[in-house]
């Protein structure tokens, strides 16, 4: 998955061109909340996201997950028919301090 940096992954979501992904398991979550986010259990992933008509698979995803989940993540997305992911460079620390 390519990288972007926090200030392109919230330019983008800002301008409406990308949807940010927070998918942190919720034991985690309680560092704080990405503006704008949609936010989904890594358990639930198929299922959130099929009911969101927010994130369609030809959208723009910026995706802020855990280092050790990041990949299966993406391998899970591609499944899904999500084709322009992008990781999120430093995550949620990245964002928060933007």
């Amino acid at each position: 998955m390519r990288e972007i940096s926090a200030a392109q992954a919230m330019e983008q979501a800002q301008r409406g061109d990308a949807v940010i992904l927070d998918v942190r398991p919720q034991v985690v979550r309680h560092q704080g909340s990405v503006p704008g986010a949609v936010v989904v259990e890594p358990g639930e992933l198929t299922g959130k996201l099929r009911a969101n008509p927010s994130v369609r698979p030809d959208a723009e995803v910026a995706v802020v997950a855990l280092n050790a989940q990041a990949d299966e993540i993406e391998s899970r997305l591609s499944r899904l028919g999500f084709t322009k992911l992008a990781r999120v460079a430093g995550g949620f620390r990245a964002l928060r301090d933007r």
